[in-house]
């Protein structure tokens, strides 16, 4: 049972993107500007002041590594911490959690149908449907 738990931790450590160069995206009609303070309180469902509009928040979902390196990287917490953090937000009612999405070429589209649609991804996957905002 040890052996099958300590391969199965093993293989999860090594399928990680662990040199991922994570970009902040968003529509392309977002302005320039973000700054590492604004992803880190956007991120959080925070008052932005990147623009006057709210931003049309979207994260990768928990089983996608890259999630987890993001918000180390932004906001500082992990995916427990996170998770925790959101529960409270929803249930003070002072945020609401963002939309999930399951890979890059959702948040792409995501972000398409969306004028203040804000994600981040690997740097590889950015096209021409999305502005890199901002590399943390």
């Amino acid at each position: 049972m040890k052996k099958n738990i300590l391969i199965l931790l093993l293989s999860a450590l090594f399928t990680l993107p662990a040199f991922a160069d994570i970009v902040i995206v968003g529509n392309p009609a977002l302005p320039d500007g973000l700054t590492k303070k604004d992803a880190k309180r956007i991120f959080l469902g925070k008052n932005n002041k990147f623009i006057q509009d709210d931003l049309y928040l979207i994260e990768l979902s928990a089983t996608n590594p890259l999630k987890a390196q993001f918000h180390k990287k932004v906001t500082k917490k992990s995916l427990a911490q996170l998770e925790s953090y959101w529960s409270k937000q929803l249930f003070t009612g002072k945020a609401t959690p963002p939309v999930e999405v399951a890979d890059a070429n959702t948040v792409k589209a995501t972000i398409r149908q969306h004028p203040n649609g804000i994600s981040y991804m690997d740097e590889a996957d950015v096209d021409s449907s999305v502005k890199i905002l901002f590399k943390p």
